[in-house]
């Protein structure tokens, strides 16, 4: 087993920041389900029961690798999910730390 980190930052009301080990994952919703991007880019959807402890989480599949019309033959191009709301997240947490 190894040592976790995980951080969350509320930006708005159901809008949060999600820092860990990984890197800067993103999520929007309220108590009991919301939906999400981690910091590795997954997608997914959790639902949970407040206060029990009990959750549920469903990973988006990721799209197959396709091949790229303008690059060699048999050159394949696998689809990142680096949406610009990460980006956007991790901009707010670096204004936020050079306010203080």
């Amino acid at each position: 087993m190894g040592l976790r980190f995980q951080r969350r930052i509320k930006i708005l009301p159901g809008v949060r920041i999600n820092l860990s080990k990984s890197g800067v994952g993103f999520s929007v919703g309220g108590r009991g389900a919301h939906i999400g991007i981690t910091a590795r880019g997954q997608r997914y959807t959790s639902v949970g029961l407040p206060g029990s402890g009990l959750s549920w989480r469903e990973y988006q599949r990721k799209p197959p690798a396709r091949p790229c019309d303008l690059c060699a033959p048999g050159h394949v191009h696998i689809p990142r999910v680096v949406p610009i709301v990460l980006l956007t997240a991790a901009a707010i947490i670096v204004l936020l730390l050079l306010a203080r």
